[in-house]
């Protein structure tokens, strides 16, 4: 059974390179099967979560799941079962209207981004919610998409908007973004302006009342972010280029040993698929149907996506969005790769431990999952 999400109609976030030493890699593994396994119904029949926005685990275990079909934030033991759930649908304190970002921030508390209210909420697992909007006269551009580090670095993306001067398409409806990043406090401060970064590409849809709305397309052009440390890292939406910003904002890019490839007709339609996935029933197969007839993208973006682990290493996600199997290569921020992980499943990943990796994923019966899979690295190999 699946639990149905809002249409998000922007879901999208997102020099001279060094090479990156192929020397000193390892193959670190993950398990096939989970450690810990929680499906949105359980087996009581009561609904556990509805469509997994983000997740965090903590020390003892236990997860935090951001709910975004009832706009809550559940704790799970580290058995799987709800222990409690934290905050409803609403505007007063505590409360979400739209959570569309969540993930750790620290090691004990989640960061939710509520798009509606324009309120980021800091959730502890024993139920305090201390919320935050930026300031009311500043000009930053509003939040999409937050990444926070264990050392409570915080930076996020705006929402996409038309790139101004950009060259026009040979397909009108396929539009180039670009997003404003930032680096903000804990309370909402900004701290850092970084300016405007290419964000990718939307597409513009029909709905079936005739209204226009856009969303991205799918194995398109796309930036990826993610805070490492005290740094912040910016995956360019059309190479394999990671551009470094320090704390004192000085930058660098980084290139990663990552081929480009043409898609298959198979990934092409998991895209389209994971994509639709966040669209309403009502609508969705006629929007999936829009999707799916666009022409497929000469290449797949060489950075699906960017992680961060609690050792200052950067994860970078090869695999497209739908993907059966997930690889990542793992780097330090000199661009020298320490090893290259595999998953053996179709998981959205929401974060990376120290010995775990945390994500969802949907079953044969249309069930999404959030599951702790068990990572084993292996000491690098030395160079001869």
């Amino acid at each position: 059974m699946r639990r149905e999400a809002p249409y998000l109609l922007a879901l999208f976030l997102a020099a001279t390179a060094i090479a990156a030493p192929l020397a000193g890699q390892a193959t670190w593994t993950v398990e096939r099967a989970p450690l810990l396994d929680v499906p949105g119904l359980g087996a009581n029949g009561k609904v556990t979560f509805g469509y997994a926005a983000g997740a965090m685990r903590l020390a003892d275990g236990s997860l935090l799941i951001a709910d975004r079909t009832e706009n809550a934030i559940r704790l799970v033991d580290a058995k799987g079962a709800l222990v409690r759930t934290i905050g409803r649908a609403g505007d007063g304190p505590g409360e979400f209207r739209s959570i569309i970002s969540a993930g750790g921030c620290g090691t004990d508390s989640m960061l939710v981004w509520d798009l509606r209210s324009g309120r980021g909420s800091l959730v502890g697992a024993g139920g305090g919610v201390r919320q935050f909007t930026l300031a009311a006269a500043d000009t930053a551009q509003p939040p999409f998409r937050f990444s926070c580090a264990g050392t409570r670095t915080i930076a996020y993306v705006s929402m996409p908007r038309p790139a101004r001067g950009a060259a026009a398409n040979k397909d009108p409806n396929v539009m180039a973004v670009t997003a404003a990043l930032y680096r903000i406090t804990a309370d909402g401060g900004i701290q850092q302006r970084f300016g405007d970064i290419a964000a990718g590409e939307m597409l513009m849809l029909t709905s079936p009342s005739g209204g226009r709305g856009s969303a991205p397309r799918p194995l398109g052009r796309a930036a990826a972010m993610a805070v490492v440390g005290n740094s912040v890292v910016i995956g360019a939406p059309d190479s394999a280029v990671a551009t470094i910003i320090s704390s004192d904002g000085k930058r660098r890019d980084i290139r990663l040993p990552i081929a480009p490839r043409a898609p298959t007709r198979a990934e092409y339609e998991a895209a389209v698929a994971a994509t639709a996935s966040l669209i309403p029933g009502p609508i969705r197969t006629q929007l999936a149907d829009q999707l799916g007839a666009y022409p497929m993208p000469d290449r797949i973006p060489a950075i699906a996506a960017l992680f961060a682990d609690s050792d200052g290493l950067l994860w970078v996600q090869s695999s497209p969005a739908g993907a059966k199997v997930i690889d990542l290569l793992v780097a330090r921020l000199d661009g020298s790769v320490v090893a290259r992980v595999q998953i053996p499943a179709a998981l959205t990943v929401f974060e990376v431990g120290r010995d775990y990796i945390l994500g969802s994923y949907t079953d044969t019966e249309e069930e999404t999952h959030v599951a702790v899979y068990r990572l084993r690295r292996t000491p690098l190999a030395r160079n001869p």
